[in-house]
């Protein structure tokens, strides 16, 4: 190549890279992002699935938690569905998904809805810790003899304990059980099969149907089942000590609700 023609080649190349620079300066200039235009606590609706396609979009309603500018998009709450926590979504704000983000629409008031929430307790391990002291499963006194019905003092504390639990060391998972009532039935006679535990034929099985309530109680979040019902039966084993476990019999799984926790 000679030198004229060299010069001619590198006098193209940068007439080309000015004009692109140009055209795709132009065109972003044309794309600019559109204006933050909403604070903490606005009502919008946002497309969780971000779609390129407005008509692809599906919106929900939640409340703008931050504002960040330098990313130049909001952290949205959306309204949590009945007995669940919200989801947390991040929204760009950019020229090709301005539909991602708008104002409720319909007119009038559409405040938040509450959400439940409580206080993270740990010791100093870090275990989470319950609302309440739990019940002392390991020593307490639950001896008697086939026959008499236990108190129904003792059911509730055996059938509790088989379901509080406190957290391991370091660890979540801590559970409660409150119960709201206990009604101790007419005793049958010990069933093969069907009554599981140290009993023979002569013993008597006293039934129980129970309503009650649990929780436990995580790190972010804690379970709150309430209206639940159940059977149980209960009846001195061969040591002549009580004992209550679980039976087939009429039960309501109750409802479940998620409890923000916070710290």
């Amino acid at each position: 190549m000679t030198i004229l023609g060299y010069r001619v080649s590198l006098a193209a190349l940068f007439a080309a890279a000015t004009l692109g620079s140009a055209l795709f300066g132009g065109s972003q200039a044309g794309a600019q992002s559109p204006e933050m235009t909403y604070k903490v606590g606005d009502r919008v609706e946002i497309d969780v699935q971000m779609m390129s396609n407005p008509a692809s979009s599906v919106y929900k309603k939640g409340t703008v938690t931050a504002v960040d500018l330098k990313d130049k998009s909001y952290i949205v709450r959306v309204d949590p569905l009945p007995g669940q926590l919200p989801v947390t979504y991040r929204t760009p704000v950019r020229a090709y998904g301005a539909h991602w983000i708008r104002p409720i629409g319909g007119g009038g008031p559409n405040p938040a809805p509450q959400v439940p929430s409580a206080k993270l307790r740990t010791d100093q391990y870090g275990t989470v810790l319950a609302n309440r002291p739990l019940t002392d499963c390991v020593n307490f006194q639950h001896g008697g003899a086939n026959g008499r019905p236990p108190s129904a003092a003792l059911a509730a504390k055996l059938i509790r304990c088989l379901y509080e639990k406190p957290s391991a060391v370091g660890m979540d998972g801590a559970t409660t059980m409150d119960i709201a009532s206990l009604t101790i039935g007419a005793p049958h006679r010990w069933v093969v099969y069907e009554d599981m535990g140290q009993g023979t034929a002569a013993t008597l099985v006293y039934p129980a149907h129970v309503k009650w309530t649990t929780q436990t109680f995580y790190r972010t979040r804690n379970v709150l089942t309430t209206g639940r019902e159940g059977s149980f039966t209960c009846f001195a084993d061969a040591t002549n000590l009580w004992q209550c476990g679980g039976a087939a019999g009429p039960n309501r799984p109750g409802s479940v609700q998620e409890i923000l926790v916070t710290p």
